[in-house]
C-alpha cells in the first residue's frame, strides 16, 4: 500500500471510530451540565437549543474563550445566572458585568471582552430578524449555504474571518446524531466542513491547503478557497455527509497543535491515537480548561507548559489497570527515546498512589515516561518512608523547579 493510502486509510479509520462522540459544547460527560436537554424533541425546547448553540458558537474563538471547553462553561454560567432573561439581554454590558464575576475569567481568551457584543448582537438578531424564533426563520432556507450568508451578514461575529463559526453551528443544527439535527429540513450532504484551526492542520497536514497559519484567514475569498478544498476532500470520503469529518479532525488537530504539518507527523500522531484507544477502549476525545485543576499544583504545572509552549493533554486518556483505572494528569508530546512524558504533580503522596503508579510503570513503561513532581522538602521523607522506590516512576522532581524541567524539556537535553 502507497504511503498516501495507508494515511487516507487511516484517516477514514479514525473519522468512523471518533464520529460518534457528542460535541464538547453539549457533551453529556462534562461539567458543567447544561440547564436542558439538548435532544429535546419538544418544540419550545428546540426553540431555545437553536438560541443557545447560536450564541454559544459566536465566542467559539480560542481568543475569546481559551479553550472551546470554556465556551460551554462561560454560557452555563450566564444561564444560571441570568435564567431565560439571558436569551433577552440586548446590551453587552450587562454580560460584561456579569462575566467579569467568574472566578475562571482570567483563564478566558486575550480577546474576552468580545464575549459580550458578540452575545447581545445575537440576541438582538433574533428578536428583530428571527421574530424570537429561529426554527421558524430557518425554513426561509432550503440550503445551509444561504441561512449561513443571512447570519453573515447580519451578524459581526459571524462574518467575514470569523464565518467558520456558523459552519460550525450548522454543523450541530443539521447532523443526526451525536448532533443535534434542530434544522432538519437542511440536509448534511449540504453542509460545509469549518476551516478551524484544528481542521486546518489536518488540513495543512494531508497537503489539501498549503498551510494553517493566520493568513488563510486574512480574508473571505482565502478562507472560502481553503475550505471548499477542504470540503471537496470530505465529500470524496463521505459524499452525503461531509461534515462528519469535523469533530474526529477538531479532537485530531488539537494533536498536531504547535507540530510540523506534514504526513508523516500526521501518521504517527494517529498510529499513536489507534494505539491508545485499543489500550484504553476510549475514543480520543479530551477537555482542557483552567478551571479543571483540581489543585494549585496542577495549575502552576499547566500555566509553565502553556508559557513555554510545550504541548501537552490534561487528563487526556485513562488507562485500565488490575481492579482500578489511571489517569495521568499531563501527557506531553515530546518524547524521550520514543516514549511520551506524563507529569504527575502531587502536594502530597500517599502509598496507596504510588502502588498505583509502580503499577501503571509496570504495565505501559515501554511507552510512557512518568515523572512525579513533589515539594522539594517532603521527597526525602517520602524516600525515608519507602514510599518513593525505584519501581514507582521514572524521576521525581522538585514543584518548586518544573520551570528548568520544562525548560530542559523544551530543548530536548532531559535525561542527557
Amino acid at each position: 500500500m502507497a504511503a498516501t493510502d495507508e494515511v487516507q486509510a487511516l484517516i477514514v479509520e479514525f473519522i468512523n471510530k471518533n464520529s460518534n462522540v457528542a460535541d464538547v459544547q453539549w457533551d453529556r460527560r462534562m461539567s458543567p451540565r447544561l440547564l436542558f436537554n439538548p435532544y429535546s424533541e419538544k418544540y419550545e425546547e428546540r426553540k431555545i437549543i437553536a438560541h443557545y448553540f447560536l450564541l454559544a458558537a459566536s465566542i467559539l474563538d480560542d481568543t475569546i474563550v481559551g479553550y472551546p471547553e470554556n465556551a460551554r462553561m462561560l454560557m452555563v454560567y450566564l444561564h444560571e445566572a441570568f435564567g431565560s432573561s439571558f436569551f433577552e439581554i440586548k446590551k453587552a454590558h450587562l454580560f460584561e458585568e456579569e462575566i467579569v464575576k467568574a472566578d475562571f475569567y482570567h483563564d478566558l481568551g486575550p480577546n474576552k471582552k468580545a464575549a459580550p457584543e458578540n452575545l447581545a448582537a445575537v440576541n438582538l438578531f433574533i428578536r428583530n430578524n428571527a421574530e424570537k424564533n429561529l426554527l421558524k426563520y430557518a425554513q426561509k432556507f432550503t440550503k445551509p449555504k444561504d441561512f449561513i450568508e443571512d447570519l453573515s451578514k447580519n451578524i459581526p461575529a459571524l462574518s467575514g474571518p470569523h464565518k467558520d463559526r456558523a459552519w460550525t453551528y450548522m454543523r450541530w443544527m443539521v447532523r443526526p446524531l451525536p448532533d443535534l439535527q434542530i434544522y432538519d429540513h437542511l440536509l448534511p450532504e449540504d453542509l460545509y466542513v469549518p476551516l478551524t484551526k484544528e481542521n486546518a492542520n489536518v488540513a495543512a497536514s494531508l497537503g489539501i491547503i498549503p498551510s494553517a497559519l493566520p493568513s488563510l484567514w486574512r480574508d473571505e475569498p482565502t478562507a472560502a478557497h481553503a475550505r471548499q478544498r477542504l470540503t471537496d476532500y470530505a465529500k470524496k470520503l463521505f459524499p452525503q455527509d461531509p461534515a462528519k469529518i469535523d469533530y474526529p479532525f477538531f479532537l485530531l488537530g488539537r494533536w498536531l497543535k504547535q507540530k510540523t504539518l506534514n504526513r508523516y507527523t500526521l501518521k504517527t500522531a494517529l498510529d499513536f491515537l489507534e494505539r491508545m484507544q485499543k489500550i484504553t477502549g476510549q475514543s480520543q476525545a479530551y477537555y482542557q480548561k483552567m478551571s479543571r485543576y483540581k489543585s494549585g499544583w496542577e495549575k502552576k504545572t499547566a500555566l509553565t507548559l502553556l508559557r513555554m509552549h510545550i504541548p501537552y493533554g490534561y487528563e487526556t486518556i485513562s488507562f485500565p489497570l488490575p481492579n482500578e483505572v489511571y489517569t495521568p494528569d499531563f501527557i506531553l508530546e515530546k518524547t524521550v527515546q520514543g516514549r511520551k512524558i506524563i507529569l504527575e504533580p502531587h502536594f502530597e503522596m500517599t502509598k496507596k498512589q504510588a502502588r498505583k503508579y509502580a503499577l501503571f510503570k509496570r504495565t505501559y513503561g515501554h511507552e510512557f515516561l512518568l515523572i512525579l513532581l513533589l515539594k522539594n522538602d517532603l521527597i526525602p521523607l517520602y524516600h525515608q518512608r519507602k514510599i518513593l522506590t525505584d519501581d514507582v516512576c521514572d524521576d521525581v522532581w522538585p514543584i518548586e523547579f518544573i520551570h528548568l524541567l520544562v525548560e530542559k524539556i523544551r530543548r530536548g537535553t532531559y535525561g542527557q
